[in-house]
Formats: C-alpha cells, sequence, structure tokens
C-alpha cells in the first residue's frame, strides 16, 4: 500500500499577542493576508503568536481588540517621552526572549514550506522552526523600528545606535530573505547591513474577493446618510502622518463648488477628536461623517460605499510606506487620487488608474475630486483599471508567489533541506 502524501504548511510568526497592535491593524491583515495566500497554496497555514496559534481568519479578527483610550493615554503624559521609550525597550526585549514558535503544533505532519516571522525589535521567533523544518526563513519587514520611530520624532538618546545594531539588525542577518514594502525601506536595510540579494520588495497587498466591486452597499450609503451624494471616502488609523488636516482641507475647498460631495472618514484614533473640531472650523461639519471604529471584516462594504476615494500624505515627511488603504480601494473599483509619493507613482499612471497630485496640494487634490464628480464615465473607467492593476500585481496570492519563486528563497530551501537531510 502506497504512503499518502504528507500535507504541506506554512507557519506565520507575529512578535505580539493577540490583543496588541490595535492601533496598527495593518500589522495583523498582513499576517493573515500572508496566511491565507498560503493555506491556498499550500493546504495549511497559522498564524503563531505569544498567546495563540490562529487560522488567518481568527488572526485578522485580532483588529477588533480596542486600542488603550485616549484617557489612559494621559494618564501617563506626566512620563518623559525617553523614559517611556526606554521601558517599552526593555519589556519588548524580555518579552522577545521568552517567545519561539513551537516546535510542535497542527502543523506537526506537515512539511512546513516557509516560516515567515514578521520584524520586531529583537524578535527571532521563527528562527528554530525554520531551522529545525529545514525550511527559508523570512523575515517581513514594514519598516526598521528604530529608523521608523526617529522619523516620528522618537528620540533614543544613548541608546538608539545599540538598539539597532543588537535588537534589530541580527535576526535580519539570520533570514534567508528579508521581503519589505518598499524600495524606500530596501535602501535602509542595505545601509544596515542585509545583503540586497536577500532582499525584496513586496509591497502591502489584498484579499480582492473581499472588496467584490459587484457587490452593493447601497443600505450602508442610506444608512450613512449620504444617498444622492457624491462619497468621498478614507480608511484608516487616525495617525498624524496621515496628513487628514490636508484632506480636509482640500474637501472644504472641493466643497464650495460641489455641495452634493460627503467625505466619509472611516476608523477611529489619537487624531480624531482634533480631525471632528477641524471639520467644524473649516465650515464641513455637516459633510463630514466619522464612523468610528470599523472592524476589518466590515471595511470592504464602507469603501464600497465610496464613490471616490483618497489617500493623503504630509508633504513634509519621508513616504517610505506602501498603502494598505490604496490596494482596498482599487480591488473594489473605486477610483483612487492619491500623492505623488514614495512608492504611489509606481504603482497608478496618472489619468489611466489613478489620479495623482502633489502632496500636501490641497488645491491640487480638491480639483481632482471635482474633476471625478463632474465626470461619472472617468470614475468608472479609472475604477475598473485600477481594479485591473490590483488583480494583477497586487494581491496576497502574487506577492506569495513572488517570494517562493525569488532566487534566494529557493537558493535557501535547497540549502536548508541539505543541511537536515530531508
Amino acid at each position: 500500500m502506497s504512503t499518502p502524501p504528507r500535507r504541506a504548511s506554512a507557519v506565520f510568526v507575529m512578535p505580539r499577542r493577540s490583543t496588541e497592535w490595535a492601533d496598527a491593524p495593518a500589522m495583523w491583515i498582513t499576517a493573515a493576508g500572508w496566511a491565507a495566500a498560503a493555506r491556498d497554496r499550500y493546504g495549511a497555514a497559522w498564524v503563531v503568536t505569544p498567546d495563540a496559534v490562529a487560522t488567518p481568519e481568527t488572526a485578522l479578527g485580532y483588529t477588533r481588540h480596542a486600542a488603550a483610550t485616549p484617557a489612559a493615554r494621559r494618564g501617563r503624559s506626566w512620563i518623559p517621552t525617553e523614559a517611556r521609550t526606554a521601558v517599552k525597550d526593555a519589556l519588548r526585549w524580555r518579552a522577545a526572549r521568552r517567545f519561539r514558535a513551537p516546535e510542535g503544533g497542527p502543523w506537526t505532519g506537515t512539511d512546513v514550506e516557509l516560516v515567515w516571522q514578521h520584524h520586531d525589535l529583537f524578535h527571532r521567533g521563527g528562527e528554530d522552526l525554520a531551522r529545525g523544518r529545514g525550511c527559508p526563513l523570512v523575515s517581513y519587514v514594514h519598516a526598521p523600528q528604530v529608523w521608523e520611530a526617529a522619523k516620528w520624532g522618537v528620540r533614543r538618546p544613548g541608546w538608539g545606535r545599540a538598539l539597532e545594531r543588537f535588537g534589530e539588525v541580527p535576526q535580519l542577518l539570520r533570514s534567508d530573505v528579508v521581503a519589505c514594502v518598499s524600495d524606500e525601506v530596501a535602501a535602509e536595510l542595505a545601509r544596515l547591513g542585509v545583503d540586497e540579494h536577500r532582499i525584496l520588495v513586496s509591497p502591502m497587498a489584498v484579499d480582492a474577493g473581499r472588496f467584490d466591486p459587484a457587490v452593493s452597499s447601497a443600505d450602508l450609503r442610506t444608512e450613512l446618510g449620504v444617498d444622492g451624494c457624491t462619497v468621498i471616502g478614507w480608511t484608516g488609523s487616525f495617525r498624524r502622518f496621515h496628513g487628514l488636516d490636508g484632506a480636509l482641507d482640500a474637501f472644504r475647498i472641493a466643497h464650495a463648488q460641489r455641495p452634493r460631495l460627503r467625505l466619509l472618514l472611516v476608523g477611529d484614533g489619537a487624531e480624531r477628536s482634533r480631525m471632528t473640531e477641524l471639520a467644524t472650523q473649516l465650515g464641513v461639519g455637516d459633510a463630514v461623517v466619522f464612523t468610528g471604529a470599523v472592524g476589518h471584516e466590515e471595511i470592504p462594504r464602507y469603501v464600497r460605499a465610496m464613490d471616490i476615494a483618497v489617500v493623503v500624505a504630509r508633504a513634509d515627511e519621508d513616504f517610505h510606506y506602501s498603502p494598505l488603504k490604496m490596494r482596498e480601494y482599487m480591488a473594489a473599483a473605486v477610483p483612487v487620487v492619491a500623492p505623488r509619493l514614495g512608492e504611489v507613482p509606481r504603482v497608478l499612471t496618472d489619468g489611466t488608474d489613478g489620479l495623482l497630485y502633489a502632496a500636501g496640494d490641497a488645491t491640487g487634490l480638491a480639483e481632482r475630486l471635482v474633476r471625478l464628480d463632474d465626470d461619472p464615465a472617468l470614475r468608472e473607467r479609472v475604477g475598473r483599471a485600477g481594479l485591473e492593476v490590483v488583480l494583477r500585481t497586487g494581491t496576497w496570492a502574487v506577492q506569495l508567489d513572488r517570494l517562493v519563486t525569488s532566487a534566494p528563497f529557493l537558493e535557501a530551501r535547497a540549502r536548508r533541506s541539505g543541511d537536515t537531510g530531508q
């Protein structure tokens, strides 16, 4: 009797507990997206955290956890920022020392094809499992932590360089492939000493099936009170670097010309109360809808309720991100207006599958919103072209395929399987 073939699988290791990173849902969306694509490819995949082993769907649900309340933030405000940062770094070191993906788990009895770990300070939770299973170890980097925090004004006087050297670089150098979200992050990884041959630019992506443009959101538009209006939409976590004040200023200009416009802002975060006040100050408070926190499983409905979607960024900030929201808008066939900054012009062609404007130019953004409001055929054409682009280049399955067919991945698979005699 022939032996049945062993199942294949993949393991995705996250550095934080399932209740953490509530103010950064893109981290969980990323892990869940990669894991779902790997399950489709191999048959099984799990997301491992210090407190759980989860299916992709369960990991996506971690975006629902509430973030710390504004009151809690105010209660800590008397502590110097540098002191809070030092304590957080020490806690990350302690937590990382204790966490390794277990050798035994639901993947027992399967051929683990890859172990993927999300980059974080001191995090090496997937290394032992990858070594023991003789499969490639992939580190996925949204941004090097010390470098990005410095951009946000987080100071680590006296220990920043040491933290970078001993808390970030070692696990990157031990990885077979270092996948990152943009060319800008890739350049920083090379500066840190990562071999450029092992760096793979792997931008944020989308589960296109969840954002099916054929599904109607007419009921939601009625619920939101925007029937008969042209809805300009944005989704996100209301953080300073998003530059939402610029979006509100642009909306003020556009709304003065086209009073039927409505602005739908989906999400919550530290900047929400300030944006609510700013909308009132600009005289457009009655035309802006703030939804508050929305679980990511509901985001497709809200995106499909939009006629136009925007990506915004601050003109004075280096743009090293890969906007998850942009791919979600595109997957729903909603026309995108985005800044000509960072990776955006590498993804979108102005006037074909998106409209681009200069970051920080509220008048330029407003002009493009008015143009799309005036031309439904243009909205349809740009939205459909954007959908074609994202299906061809921007799904999690596409990114997984690029990873597992890349030269460094194939080389690592051959080398590691040889090391273990598999």
